[in-house]
């Protein structure tokens, strides 16, 4: 079979990324080599005790290395289905690794933030295989139910085997409401914990009141992620609402990337807000990520857990 044929069409963009990225890593492996020769350090030496800023030069290239191959992982899944995005995503990401490199080679470990943006191709790539993932999971699921049994892929509930015992539980007709309830735990779980923190660290220099930030965010992208159907997502439902199939998924894809978002700003709140800074309080920002974990799977349980066939 002709491999052209498989390949979705404007594929060869993101072969050009994929080639742009091999350009940054010799880029940076060169970039290695010539400070190898200007700082003497010999082979198979990592790093030196002596010079840092060729310290600084060979992490620039060993982070790379380090991330790259997840990269090539969810940039090719990405592309499968999303060619065009993931190819501008992809090229967002290899220039921050420029960006990135070249703030290193300053000899200030700091600048390398420059390269920040990066993570909106990264995690942007991601989000992308989580889709291609669910609509291959989900909502391709759909025809097998419509087909066949509804209720056959409704979850490992329905038949519960105790030793010897079957007992064959109808959980087919509980499933949105084991779903929801499950989902309003985890979301009431992770404002308890942060409600909890803020009152046992009231002041300012435990925990700054502006890291709520995220909770509330997260908050509006698990509102956000639920105010769509699947049904409107695939443009299959009886009424397309005000924005349309296409709007639809514009919607819910802001919506996951906020709560990505917030998810991942509370893991920066915790380590470089509290544990790297070795401050003696770290309580406040175990209770931010947690408070954020729970309203991010809270949400995806509501949105996935349930199933449109019980709406009627």
């Amino acid at each position: 079979m002709d491999i052209l044929t498989i390949l979705p069409s404007n594929f060869g963009y993101v072969i050009f990324t994929f080639l742009y990225s091999w350009i940054m890593l010799m880029y940076l492996a060169l970039k290695v080599g010539s400070a190898r020769k200007q700082y003497n350090v010999k082979y198979p030496t990592m790093y030196s005790d002596k010079e840092p800023v060729f310290n600084c030069i060979q992490r620039a290239h060993q982070n790379t290395l380090e991330v790259y191959p997840q990269w090539l992982v969810f940039q090719t899944i990405a592309a499968l289905v999303y060619p065009l995005s993931a190819s501008v995503l992809g090229a967002i990401w290899v220039t921050s690794r420029f960006s990135y490199a070249w703030g290193y080679y300053t000899g200030d470990p700091s600048k390398r933030m420059n390269g920040v943006y990066g993570y909106i191709g990264y995690f942007g790539v991601i989000i992308l295989s989580i889709s291609v993932a669910l609509h291959e999971v989900v909502y391709n699921q759909d025809i097998h139910i419509k087909n066949e049994n509804r209720r056959v892929m409704s979850g490992f509930l329905d038949g519960i085997r105790c030793g010897d015992c079957e007992c064959n539980v109808d959980w087919g007709e509980r499933r949105n409401t084991i779903a929801s309830i499950a989902a309003g735990v985890l979301f009431f779980t992770g404002w308890w914990i942060i409600i909890d923190a803020a009152v046992k660290y009231p002041e300012e220099d435990n925990f700054h009141h502006a890291y709520h930030t995220c909770g509330v965010i997260a908050t509006v992208a698990f509102l956000m992620i639920n105010a769509v159907s699947n049904g409107q997502v695939r443009g299959d439902s009886y009424s397309e609402g005000c924005m349309g199939q296409t709007g639809a998924r514009v919607w819910l894809f802001i919506g996951f990337m906020l709560a990505f978002g917030s998810l991942i700003a509370s893991m920066w709140i915790l380590f470089g807000g509290f544990v790297v800074p070795q401050k003696p309080v770290v309580y406040p920002g175990i209770a931010i990520f947690f408070q954020n974990a729970f309203i991010f799977f809270g949400g995806l349980v509501f949105k996935f857990g349930r199933t449109e066939d019980l709406w009627q």
